[in-house]
């Protein structure tokens, strides 16, 4: 094969290093076209995302292509056997004792996950961060606010894709309580070392504009986002200093935001 650049060097009155800018310019022009072409083709696969008619007013733009992309890619209907299917144990404990070197691990991801708790001390942190209102108050769990771009990807003790906020005083502002991860796998992914983080789904799953409405429904019965969650798992983690919870680090509820004996019955 010919050397062009060798070609390019040998033309009278060029310098070679000029001919060798000049390749490099000419290199680098043609990546930035292919970066553009590629930009301007997801911009294209983006909007024709939002163009299926589904209100997601409530969400920018890259928060409302990502659960659009979710519920896309997930629209396969949940087998009639398991729509009913909540996948919860509530995390009551570890099944064994970890070795040394799994407790530094676990130690070391649980410092990970507290030590970012103040980047989500207010709510407007959080929507600063991108993260939206998901759900209503459920009894000892506080209210959900979900960052729906990060959902699908690998688990990050810092990085939860959900944070869980409650009212701890009456009349003030809500405070965070809790982490909640929301990753894709095939099955319970590989979170906090050992057995004790028990991650759970929720199938066919409804959200309007953003908002969950229903759950264990079935696509035609939902007017905005459905999402079958086969390969979606979830896990609570009690991550908020001061609010350890007795049930359980991973449990689904915290018995101190109980306004009855929350969660035991489930």
């Amino acid at each position: 094969m010919d050397d062009h650049s060798d070609d390019i060097a040998t033309t009278p009155g060029v310098p070679r290093y000029v001919a060798l800018l000049l390749l490099a310019l000419a290199i680098g022009a043609g990546a930035l076209a292919i970066f553009f072409a590629a930009e301007a083709a997801e911009a294209a696969a983006d909007a024709d995302l939002l163009k299926d008619g589904v209100d997601r007013s409530r969400l920018s733009r890259e928060e409302a292509v990502a659960i659009a992309r979710l519920a896309l890619e997930r629209s396969t209907p949940v087998p009639e056997s398991e729509l009913a299917d909540h996948d919860h144990d509530h995390g009551s404990g570890p099944a064994r004792e970890l070795t040394p070197a799994e407790q530094e691990l676990f130690d070391e991801q649980w410092a990970a996950a507290t030590d970012s708790v103040p980047k989500f001390d207010t709510i407007a942190e959080v929507e600063a961060a991108g993260y939206v209102l998901a759900s209503g108050n459920s009894d000892g769990a506080g209210v959900h606010y979900v960052k729906w771009s990060i959902v699908d990807r690998p688990f990050d003790p810092a990085e939860p894709s959900m944070l869980l906020f409650e009212e701890l005083k009456r009349g003030e502002e809500m405070e965070l309580i809790a982490y909640s991860y929301w990753v894709s796998s095939d099955g319970p992914p590989d979170g906090f070392v050992g057995e004790e983080d028990s991650w759970h789904r929720h199938l066919g799953v409804c959200f309007v504009n953003g908002y969950i409405k229903d759950e264990h429904v079935l696509r035609e019965q939902c007017p905005g986002d459905w999402i079958n969650g086969m390969d979606l798992w979830m896990l609570h983690a009690w991550v908020v200093p001061g609010l350890e919870n007795d049930y359980g680090r991973f449990h689904n509820v915290n018995p101190l935001l109980c306004e009855r004996a929350c969660g035991l019955e489930d």
